[in-house]
């Protein structure tokens, strides 16, 4: 035996014999320890229910909804705010979660002649910032937002209203004017809209609905640009039709004035002119020349003072001496 370890060759073979069994013995799978499928179960249903505890925590929501919006996906923002509110409705930052959620309806605005549902649904939800959290810090801001929403859609409308003009049809156009004077009185298209109407009649033959409008623009609104053009149309009206009369009309209504009242009676723009003796005139004596007109009102070129309805002219206003066909002023 001794002089087997002698031998360089046997000694080699047994060194690589006993390091390749050390080295199984070392790397065996049966001494690796198993993985507990009970704690991956765990694992497992702790990831769960943290999961659902965030979805109805209201800081996780709010920064969520937040980081949706700086990242300009405003619809993704939108269903965030909305799930907030449904949420936690009392929670401090409920008047905020209902101011950005106006704010990113608001910035899906494009141009005017895109889709509205934007500036409604912003204009709505601005509203129930105003009348759900009454008071709150963002009211100011959501009044101004307001207003521009309503300046938007009364320019669509506008918009709109002088695209069936140009097409000829003027009783769509004239709808889409008479919306705007309506629902959106202190937008400077309002003030646009009663000149479109005026021109928008006049094509229609009404002449005595365009001249209504024509003096309601002079007279309500004496300094604006377009006073001049209210001026000349009242004049072309007046070389077209001399004879033409203003409506009865109440303040504030749009009914059309030709219609035949529920009791039969005639419209209420036919001429109502009488006799120094109270009798009604003939339209031939109506027609007669003068020269006294009231202030404030359309001096015909038969020198007939016709005042506006809308704005009646007082009583004690001064009769003065006027061109025939000119604005009394």
């Amino acid at each position: 035996m001794p002089h087997v370890f002698r031998h360089p060759v046997t000694l080699f073979i047994l060194s690589v014999t006993s390091c390749l069994t050390l080295g199984c013995s070392m790397f065996s799978d049966n001494k690796t320890p198993a993985p507990s499928t009970d704690a991956g179960r765990t694992d497992a249903q702790i990831f769960v229910g943290d999961t659902i505890e965030m979805n109805y925590d209201p800081n996780v929501i709010m920064k969520r909804a937040e980081s949706f919006h700086e990242k300009e996906g405003y619809a993704e923002a939108i269903v965030e705010y909305q799930h907030f509110l449904d949420l936690h409705r009392n929670h401090i930052l409920a008047p905020y979660a209902q101011y950005r959620l106006a704010l990113s309806h608001f910035k899906m605005i494009q141009t005017i002649d895109r889709d509205m549902t934007p500036v409604k649904k912003a204009q709505e939800e601005f509203w129930e910032l105003i009348h759900g959290f009454p008071a709150s810090q963002y009211e100011a801001e959501a009044r101004v937002k307001i207003k521009e929403c309503q300046g938007l859609l009364a320019k669509n409308h506008f918009f709109v209203g002088k695209f069936y003009y140009h097409r000829e049809q003027y009783l769509a156009a004239a709808k889409r004017f008479e919306k705007i004077i309506i629902g959106y009185p202190s937008t400077e298209e309002a003030i646009e809209s009663k000149l479109e109407l005026a021109k928008t009649y006049q094509q229609l033959g009404a002449l005595d609905w365009a001249r209504d409008w024509a003096v309601e623009l002079v007279q309500q609104h004496p300094r604006h640009q377009l006073r001049g053009d209210g001026l000349k149309l009242l004049a072309a009206i007046e070389e077209e039709k001399p004879n033409v009369m203003m409506a009865s009309r109440s303040r504030g209504s749009l009914q059309p004035r030709g219609s035949v009242a529920q009791n039969g009676s005639r419209p209420a723009f036919f001429p109502r002119t009488t006799a120094s003796n109270g009798a009604p005139r003939r339209a031939s004596q109506a027609a007669s020349t003068v020269t006294d007109c009231q202030l404030g009102s359309w001096c015909g070129k038969t020198g007939t003072a016709l005042s506006n309805a809308f704005a009646p002219t007082p009583r004690n206003t001064p009769s003065v001496t006027c061109r025939p066909g000119t604005w009394c002023q």
